[in-house]
């Protein structure tokens, strides 16, 4: 890589961090729209700058920075044995501060796992369907073998975050299972579908 390839993939990496810290602050401290639509496009040109700067190489290499980042943070607090750093329990104002449960912790716990099993494998499914799609695209437009299924590798896991944060953003449980059904049939006709 040039002078110029290296200051560019820097680039890529600071913005790539600038995004998440602003995709964290807005998550932090919601109704700033500024900050999420700031996140997520310096998100973006964090991974066109890594495959400007070193093409699909650079691409995964800033994919991994933003990732090892991110876990990291939710890491340490972890293995320091403290609560991590998210939104915690609402608590009710008062004097005692007692916090709020619900009244039935059974569905709870169910729609806790039905979101888990929406945004871990069906999202997982929607993205490797969709990355299937690609790569039969690509093929079809005379793409080497490498690079379709590099490209359709870094694609899949960028697919994958992107419902998975779509899905979590709708508050309503039935509408995001609906989302999910139809995202995962239609990224399953499009993977199967002859060209």
């Amino acid at each position: 890589m040039s002078t110029f390839e290296w200051s560019l993939f820097l680039v890529a990496a600071a913005a790539g961090l600038g995004g998440l810290c602003l995709l964290y602050t807005a998550w932090k401290r919601p109704g700033r729209p500024f900050h999420v639509a700031g996140g997520w496009g310096l998100l973006v040109a964090a991974l066109a700058s890594g495959a400007v700067a070193n093409g699909d190489r650079g691409l995964a290499q800033v994919s991994v920075i933003v990732m090892v980042t991110a876990y990291i943070y939710l890491a340490i607090p972890i293995m320091r044995g403290v609560a991590l750093p998210v939104a915690g329990v609402r608590q009710r104002a008062g004097a005692g501060e007692t916090p709020v449960l619900s009244s039935n912790r059974a569905l709870r716990g169910l729609a806790g796992v039905w979101t888990f099993l929406l945004t871990g494998p069906i999202a997982g499914g929607i993205a490797l369907f969709s990355a299937a799609a690609l790569f039969k695209l690509m093929r079809a437009a005379s793409v080497s073998v490498a690079t379709a299924g590099a490209t359709t590798i870094i694609a899949s896991v960028v697919i994958w975050a992107v419902v998975s944060v779509l899905l979590l953003m709708e508050p309503r449980a039935g509408r995001r299972s609906a989302y999910a059904g139809g995202a995962l049939v239609l990224s399953i006709i499009a993977a199967f579908a002859p060209l």
